[in-house]
């Protein structure tokens, strides 16, 4: 039984999955004012059929379309050909007519139910323009139900006719209640009659308590709109992971007092000013393929791993060296002295007060890690700022990805001192080398250390001659007032040597566009 509900299951998704909020046509009311205020999991297409518009004139839609790879696509289909055929005979619809249907706002979303733990995941359709093809899927997927065995009632939830699926009774403390209904031309599908009611409660889309009333999402969309405040964002997502967490806790009531000392650690730790994320994506703006924006929203007063996560204004923009040649540069600046504290605290909570610094002071006086000291000689030389470079040289089967991180110094000169004398501690793993008046440090890692990386032709260079040839050369230098590490001395090599006549990233016209 339970796989014919998974079956019943698909059905439903074939009609209603989707992507979130959108602005609809005529008088259709958003649906982010039609979710119920414990949503903590949403994701819209504002209109589909903008959506596919818009992907037509992306370069990936335009490459697809175009003639010189219908070879390609034509080999692809032709392998996935058997799969589909079976599709279409199961269902007696194409791929294309069923991805046809969405006309309008497609959206998924996950709601926290009034009773603990009770996940409901809902998904709406809009399918205005496409009502006969609908109604043909809709009595296909009706006919697969009975087909199978799936008992389904016929209920009026708020006015409306829904359809509630019968589902057998199990131990399993989740709970499906499902059911689904047709309304003003959209398709209604959630795992929770609970659910559905509460959507059809908010249809009008003037109830007090919905997700576009919710200060936290409301908030966060407000910082994700951009420029463009007359247009609603073509793409939404939205989650609130802290009450996904608690609600995941709940799910078992035999775990009650564990959820209770999960909940408290979580608020010692500081987890709990979190308070959501989300962002917006649009395609084919302007010059722009796309561009989305993303928002973690977190109380001021953050505290505990909170402050890992500490950022501070003025990340500095490309350095002379980053050429406009590169695959990509990112710049930030993290506040070391709050993410070094928030370390030091959590450790003293479980292991008692004092207890990071005495083991940093024991460690500094070992001979074997060099009398370093970890805060004063490496975290106190750093300011926190920091920029990382991927660039790519070679080509076809020799291509290789390069990547080099670069950390501000306080005292270029003071670090060169540390590098000396960890460089100097018995067992080093390093080598070392001038190069134009600056020291390279050389460390060779060992074929397939890197693989669970997942970065593709990531450096691996013939260090030492061919019978290393499956080795990676990583490369560390004090230069330019950062500490360098490179994934790949060559890189290393030309950022101590300069850009030469190459054209800088910061004079980009690229560059200075998208910033």
């Amino acid at each position: 039984m339970l796989s014919r509900i998974r079956r019943m299951f698909v059905w439903s998704v074939v009609l209603g999955l989707g992507v979130i909020p959108a602005v609809s046509r005529g008088e259709s009311v958003p649906n982010d004012r039609r979710l119920p205020k414990g949503t903590v999991a949403y994701m819209t297409v504002r209109n589909m059929t903008e959506f596919r518009a818009k992907f037509g004139q992306t370069m990936m839609g335009q490459m697809m379309a175009d003639q010189a790879l219908q070879p390609l696509i034509n080999s692809i289909q032709g392998k996935l050909s058997d799969s589909l055929e079976k599709f279409q005979r199961d269902s007696g619809f194409s791929v294309s007519e069923l991805l046809s249907i969405p006309e309008g706002e497609m959206t998924m979303s996950v709601t926290l139910g009034p009773n603990a733990g009770q996940f409901a995941l809902t998904a709406l359709m809009d399918f205005t323009g496409r009502e006969e093809l609908f109604q043909k899927v809709l009595d296909r997927m009706q006919q697969e139900m009975e087909k199978n065995g799936v008992a389904r009632i016929e209920e009026e939830i708020e006015g409306s006719p829904a359809q509630l699926i019968r589902v057998p009774a199990d131990e399993s403390p989740i709970k499906l209640v499902p059911a689904y209904v047709v309304k003003d031309k959209t398709f209604i599908f959630s795992t929770h009659t609970d659910s559905l009611k509460s959507v059809l409660v908010r249809w009008g889309g003037d109830h007090d308590e919905t997700l576009a009333s919710s200060d936290t999402f409301r908030t966060i969309l407000e910082r994700c709109r951009g420029d463009a405040t007359d247009t609603a964002p073509l793409m939404t997502w939205f989650i609130d992971p802290l009450a996904i967490v608690r609600g995941g806790l709940s799910v078992d009531p035999n775990m009650a007092f564990q959820a209770a000392m999960a909940m408290g650690v979580m608020q010692q730790i500081g987890v709990d000013k979190m308070k959501g994320m989300g962002g917006t994506s649009d395609m084919a703006v302007g010059d722009f393929d796309g561009y989305s924006r993303t928002f973690l929203f977190a109380e001021t007063s953050a505290k505990g791993v909170m402050n890992l996560m500490q950022f501070d204004d003025g990340a500095a923009g490309p350095p002379a060296w980053v050429t406009s040649d590169v695959l990509s540069f990112s710049s930030t600046r993290w506040n070391l002295e709050k993410a070094y504290n928030t370390v030091e605290s959590l450790v003293d909570m479980f292991a008692g007060p004092g207890t990071t610094g005495r083991q940093l002071d024991e460690l500094a006086e070992r001979a074997e890690t060099g009398n370093l000291h970890l805060k004063k000689d490496l975290i106190d030389q750093m300011t926190g700022s920091y920029v990382s470079v991927t660039d790519q040289v070679g080509q076809g089967a020799e291509a290789r990805t390069r990547m080099l991180w670069a950390l501000e110094l306080r005292n270029a000169n003071a670090m060169k001192g540390v590098m000396t004398r960890i460089a100097g501690i018995e067992g080093f793993p390093g080598t070392q080398r001038d190069f134009q008046g600056e020291t390279i440090y050389e460390f060779t890692i060992p074929e397939g250390a890197l693989e669970n990386l997942g970065v593709p032709n990531l450096t691996r260079l013939q260090a030492g001659g061919a019978d290393n040839s499956g080795e990676t050369t990583v490369g560390m230098a004090v230069a330019d007032q950062r500490l360098l590490l490179a994934f790949d001395v060559t890189l290393l090599e030309q950022v101590i040597r300069g850009p030469g006549d190459r054209e800088p990233l910061s004079g980009s016209p690229v560059y200075k566009k998208v910033a």
